[in-house]
């Protein structure tokens, strides 16, 4: 039994030394860290950006009435945006949409808001137009998609899917599900 109590006794005496061990030893000092603000991105009004290939033809026009790089991330938000887009060897096509945005090292392009593509298909006198709330455009790979509704017109002729896949410099499209058209017979 005494050896219990000079178990307890030892334990809160080592206790105590530690205690005051740690209060006389100077706390260890911490650098004052600067927490300076973010520093702003770049901002355009009235911008145009022109992307050439390798052969120094333009491959896009890009106006907007404002691009912003967002400084936490070094993404790119654009608004009123216009795409004038040359895809070699087939007809051009214009993309418009009310915002954009770009991820940071990002080629893909985010689309949103009353986003229309307009072109002529071959052999086609008429533009068809295509309409969607969001779409995703690759400038590498030329291919637009979206997965939200999607109104196709052309001359007379409507259709209206779920979905789609458009390769604009093969010309090729895919509608993705729930098809719906009506094509009118020509006058």
């Amino acid at each position: 039994m005494i050896w219990r109590i000079f178990v307890i006794a030892a334990l809160i005496i080592v206790v105590a030394v530690s205690v005051l061990n740690k209060e006389r030893r100077p706390a260890p000092e911490r650098p004052e860290t600067p927490t300076e603000p973010l520093q702003p991105g770049y901002f355009m009004s009235g911008a145009r950006i022109i992307e050439t290939g390798e052969d120094g033809l333009p491959l896009y026009r890009l106006d907007a009435k404002e691009i912003r790089e967002r400084p936490f991330d070094g993404g790119i938000e654009l608004d009123e945006l216009a795409m004038s887009y040359y895809a070699p060897g087939a007809n051009d096509w214009r993309v418009t949409a009310a915002r954009g945005f770009v991820p940071p090292g990002s080629k893909v392009l985010n689309l949103s808001g009353n986003v229309r593509i307009v072109g002529k298909p071959p052999e086609d006198s008429e533009p068809a137009v295509i309409r969607t709330e969001r779409l995703m455009l690759n400038t590498e790979t030329n291919i637009a998609s979206t997965r939200d509704r999607v109104d196709i017109e052309w001359g007379n002729r409507r259709l209206s899917t779920m979905g789609l896949v458009a390769d604009l410099k093969a010309e090729k499209l895919q509608l993705e599900s729930t098809v719906h058209g009506r094509f009118v017979p020509s006058r």
